[in-house]
């Protein structure tokens, strides 16, 4: 089946300039490779985290976290991951094990795809808020920009390519962020959008959205 997930219109390539990327911000390899793990070993037990995890944070705390099946992921030898990073991780598994394609039927169960919440509705935007901010822009990232998306998640977290397709997305980043000028981190950043993808293609292919271009029209997206 061919990709569903279209964007409806295209942002100014010009008209906003990028947001920042933190330099100090550490790769997001750990958590992705973490993630991985959990994710093969124990599918629910990722699923959860996904639900019970602070959206953005520090490193994790292990003591409130059930590993389950997937305990032997971690060992005294697991460097600290931040929360963002297993989050991002978790996500990004979960999709190239469900979905492979960004906007291609699934190739998992419908009912069988993880569900999970994330501020994404436009109705819980707040100004001062920089976690609504960016997993908002995030999704509009997704929805409008899908290739941009599937490349990033294929990228190697922290790598040229990575960075290049930053690059290639500032347009999108920029304007999605409307008003609400912020400042993220790479790992932040590649964390959320990787989310808003899982998050945009389970509710699209459960009908739960019969829409998925971008996720409001800030100022310069042309219909």
């Amino acid at each position: 089946m061919g990709k569903l997930l279209v964007a409806a219109g295209v942002l100014s390539a010009v008209a906003f300039a990028a947001p920042a990327l933190a330099s100090s911000e550490s790769p997001a390899q750990a958590g992705v490779q973490l993630g991985k793990c959990i994710v093969k070993s124990d599918r629910g037990s990722a699923i959860s985290m996904l639900k019970t995890l602070p959206l953005t944070g520090g490193e994790v705390d292990w003591s409130s976290v059930s590993l389950g099946a997937a305990a032997s992921c971690r060992d005294g030898n697991t460097p600290p991951v931040s929360v963002t990073a297993l989050r991002g991780g978790i996500a990004q598994e979960l999709f190239k094990r469900d979905f492979v394609e960004y906007g291609v039927q699934p190739h998992r169960a419908i009912p069988d795809l993880a569900r999970f919440d994330l501020p994404v509705e436009k109705n819980t935007m707040g100004v001062e808020d920089p976690t609504k901010t960016l997993f908002l822009t995030a999704d509009c990232v997704a929805r409008s920009n899908p290739q941009g998306t599937e490349k990033l998640i294929k990228a190697e977290p922290g790598s040229d390519q990575e960075m290049k397709i930053f690059e290639s997305l500032s347009p999108w980043l920029s304007a999605c962020q409307g008003a609400n000028k912020m400042a993220y981190g790479r790992t932040d950043l590649r964390s959320a959008i990787v989310q808003a993808a899982y998050h945009v293609s389970q509710r699209y292919w459960a009908g739960e959205m019969t829409y998925a271009g971008p996720a409001y029209r800030p100022e310069g997206v042309r219909p």
